[in-house]
């Protein structure tokens, strides 16, 4: 199964700010991320990945 960003930041009850804070991304680079503004580059889906304890795999980035 694929997870999208707002799915893995609900498995951690995160908001939006504090998955960016742990990032290290502001809140509004985040939320582009999310909405599918922008897309998420490889090494930040790698940060992702790893926060969330799943495998780049697993990620619809």
């Amino acid at each position: 199964m694929k997870y999208s960003l707002k799915e893995l930041r609900a498995r951690l009850g995160l908001t939006q700010a504090e998955m960016a804070e742990k990032l290290g991304i502001s809140t509004q680079t985040y939320n582009s991320w999310e909405n599918d503004f922008s897309k998420v580059k490889m090494k930040d889906a790698l940060k992702i990945a790893k926060l969330c304890g799943i495998s780049i795999d697993e990620f619809k980035f």
